[in-house]
């Protein structure tokens, strides 16, 4: 062991930009309740899941009347163009804060995720990290798979070779400059998968 962390606490708020006559007015702050927030000892991989539901702060209103009148399921014409979910989602980025106690320290260790609208692939799950190791018979995290991800079972996913973040375009204007640069999405292997 070693590392761990106890009374772990995640907490996730959307950010939605409010508009009037086509300006952005100001910000809107929503708390997005997870399926488990708390987590005991944690010491391997936490995702944190939030269900796009009939009451989810982050799908527009259109979206969860929709789901409201397939009796809390999705219609299925939208699992098959992400496009169509993509447009149901209504927030500019979500912030995933974790916190707890140290097990080494003793002290309060926080982390701090920002996503913006742009990281978020539709149709797709964080890889699984862990793996039994068994030379010395135990669980490991593979980190090197921290950013891996891999296609939902039901529905399709978007396309992932013609997906285009600003990180990849910040990449690509960076090395026809002839600049050297690295940069991720993701820093931590607590990292947040919202499912539907």
């Amino acid at each position: 062991g070693g590392g761990e962390i106890i009374d772990g606490m995640m907490k996730v708020v959307g950010i939605k930009a409010k508009t009037k006559d086509g300006k952005i007015t100001h910000s809107q702050y929503v708390r997005v309740n997870l399926v488990d927030c708390e987590h005991p000892f944690f010491g391997r991989v936490w995702h944190g899941v939030h269900i796009l539901d009939g009451d989810s702060p982050l799908l527009n209103s259109s979206a969860k009347e929709k789901i409201r009148e397939f009796g809390g399921s999705w219609p299925e014409d939208w699992l098959v163009e992400p496009e169509k979910i993509r447009r149901k989602l209504d927030f500019q980025s979500l912030v995933i804060t974790v916190s707890g106690i140290s097990n080494i320290s003793a002290c309060t260790v926080h982390a701090y995720k920002r996503y913006k609208f742009q990281d978020i692939i539709i149709g797709f799950d964080f890889a699984p990290l862990v793996y039994e190791n068994e030379e010395l018979s135990k669980l490991e995290v593979d980190v090197g798979l921290t950013h891996d991800v891999r296609e939902q079972h039901k529905g399709s996913g978007e396309d992932l070779k013609n997906v285009h973040t600003p990180l990849e375009a910040s990449l690509e204007a960076r090395k026809s400059l002839g600049q050297q640069g690295c940069s991720t999405i993701f820093h931590e292997s607590t990292a947040g998968s919202f499912n539907s």
